[in-house]
């Protein structure tokens, strides 16, 4: 019982930030701290291909969506482990700072995965 509660909660949760950093990407309502250092050349560059930033958080916008209405929730989940994983690897390397986030994302990512790994068997035999 208390384990079913769990993965609603860490649902809800991982869903509700991934809608919410991506419509705040789209419609600026809260403020974003300007990136310093290797960040921001990090991030220069993902600006510079003009298409990487938007897909990215369209992607996230989509996994959210699939994460808060559990329709099509295990496909929004393996959609967002790439994401998730780089934005660990990223905190990890450049932004320390941002890392208790970046590990709760992952970490809710490689949790809800664990939980339904029934459905995923299938996708990785030989």
């Amino acid at each position: 019982m208390y384990i079913k509660i769990a993965i609603l909660i860490v649902r809800i949760l991982l869903g509700a930030l991934m809608v919410f950093a991506s419509l705040n990407y789209f419609f600026k309502f809260m403020d974003e701290p300007m990136p310093e250092g290797e960040m921001l050349t990090v991030m220069s560059g993902f600006m510079a291909t003009k298409y990487l930033f938007p897909l990215v958080k369209i992607v996230e916008l989509v996994a959210g969506l699939t994460l808060l209405t559990g329709k099509f929730m295990k496909l929004g989940l393996l959609i967002l482990l790439p994401i998730t994983v780089n934005i660990f690897f990223l905190h990890s390397s450049i932004a320390p700072t941002d890392l208790p986030v970046a590990i709760f994302v992952l970490g809710a990512n490689l949790f809800l995965i664990y939980v339904h790994w029934e459905t995923y068997k299938d996708l990785i035999k030989a």
